[in-house]
């Protein structure tokens, strides 16, 4: 009977098993399924249009303008008799006369920026802008390996705890039919069984929760790549253990300072809304601007007849006063900057914090495998010494339901340090900024192949 249980979770998972890279599968279809970074994805390419736009101001700027009108020209005069021209009508004080006729006008305006502090500014805010986008959408990349491999063990642990409460109730059913026996045969009293049942019952509860459990570990899954027929393929019992490397929390530190996308894109946010502030403050500095115009109008004769006009030159503007609008957006882009420099000090601390915890968690997880197998081997040997001592009338059936019972509960210890110890050996990766594709694929090389 020994690692009972063990063996059960191993045989009931591989029975689902399909072949292997089961994680590498659906880590695929996420890629391409998954909502969450579909929109990260749309998100950094609606981000990087910042640039081009804020080039446009450097780039010629060209109109063109067209118009037919109607028009009325009045004029001022004694004419002589006979004197009238066409279009026109006569008041009738003969002393003015109004003229109409047809004007039609096309027009090319043309514009080059020569200097504008403004626009300089947005073009620097517009390159730290996308590169914050790129580095957003490299953390969502990187954060959908960790949420697969997290959905994966999910249903892994999901799976385990229940195969371990069917087996612990079907020792304590194993128990309970026993104690009943032995009351029905005089042996043994009804304490017994009363004690069995209440262990039995809590167990049947306890299946209940892990059912439902792996079903929500399922639908987590499907939430990340959609419907599949993927098989979870279950992870080895011996699995390696490695503590990090480099092997000092203080490395692990700062390269999580420094490549972590997180960070960088709450620096690179920052970096934008400090050049946005002189942004702003350009928008009271003069501009000048080079610029050139042809246009021809063509109009009856009683008009003053057809015109053509080209012009160049250079051009300065300089916004005095704007009732103030460009002080308060000062201000207000100050302040969003001193909002992005704290949002970067949080990134930072709360990046920190998850690496060492990370670190500490793998090196501890390692003496916690150690120590589960130790609790698993120890609790089977207690349950098996308690099972003779109740065969020669020298222990109790309640000792051998608590043994029982710490058994199956350090089975399922043992089982979720396995997955708590490979999903912070991801997380310590991906603060430090170097998760990848390959580390997915070297847990996919431990799940078990079909035999």
């Amino acid at each position: 009977m020994r690692h009972y249980s063990l063996a059960m979770i191993a045989m009931a998972l591989a029975a689902n098993s399909s072949v292997a890279n089961d994680l590498k599968d659906l880590y695929e279809l996420a890629l391409t399924r998954d909502a969450t970074l579909q929109a990260a994805a749309f998100q950094r390419d609606a981000a990087i249009e910042a640039k081009p736009q804020a080039l446009a101001a450097w780039l010629p700027q060209v109109s063109a303008a067209a118009s037919a009108t109607r028009e009325r020209a009045g004029f001022e005069s004694t004419p002589s008799p006979g004197s009238q021209a066409a279009d026109c009508t006569l008041n009738a004080t003969a002393d003015s006369q109004h003229c109409y006729g047809t004007a039609h006008s096309l027009g090319l305006n043309l514009s080059q920026t020569l200097w504008s502090f403004q626009a300089f500014s947005q073009l620097k805010e517009a390159n730290f802008q996308v590169a914050a986008a790129e580095a957003t959408f490299r953390s969502a990349q990187q954060n959908l390996l960790l949420r697969v491999a997290q959905a994966y063990f999910g249903i892994l642990s999901a799976a385990d705890q229940l195969a371990t409460n069917r087996a612990e109730r079907d020792a304590f059913g194993t128990l309970l039919s026993q104690a009943r026996t032995r009351e029905q045969t005089g042996v043994g009293p009804r304490s017994d069984v009363q004690q069995a049942q209440a262990f039995y019952d809590a167990t049947e509860q306890s299946v209940i929760d892990a059912q439902n459990a792996l079903d929500d570990a399922n639908l987590a899954l499907t939430e990340i790549v959609g419907p599949h027929s993927a098989a979870i393929a279950p992870l080895r019992q011996d699995i390696p253990l490695s503590s990090p490397e480099p092997v000092s929390a203080e490395e692990w530190v700062a390269s999580a300072r420094r490549d972590n996308f997180d960070v960088r894109t709450a620096e690179l946010k920052m970096e934008a809304a400090e050049r946005d502030i002189s942004a702003q403050r350009g928008r009271a500095l003069p501009t000048f601007l080079l610029t050139g115009t042809a246009s021809k109008l063509t109009q009856d004769e009683v008009l003053g007849g057809n015109q053509t006009l080209d012009t160049v030159g250079v051009s300065f503007s300089w916004p005095l006063f704007q009732g103030g609008a460009i002080a308060s957006a000062v201000r207000q882009s100050r302040a969003l900057y001193r909002e992005a420099r704290a949002s970067f000090d949080s990134a930072q601390r709360d990046t920190e914090r998850q690496t060492r915890a990370a670190f500490r968690d793998i090196v501890s997880g390692i003496q916690r495998i150690a120590a589960a197998r130790r609790a698993v081997d120890s609790g089977q040997g207690a349950v098996e010494a308690s099972r003779r001592n109740v065969e020669f009338g020298t222990g109790t059936e309640f000792d051998l339901l608590n043994a029982q019972n710490n058994y199956y509960a350090a089975v399922r210890a043992y089982s979720q340090t396995r997955y708590d110890y490979l999903t912070n050996v991801l997380i310590l990766k991906q603060q430090a900024g170097r998760l990848s594709e390959h580390d997915l694929l070297a847990i996919d090389d431990l799940l078990v192949e079909r035999s």
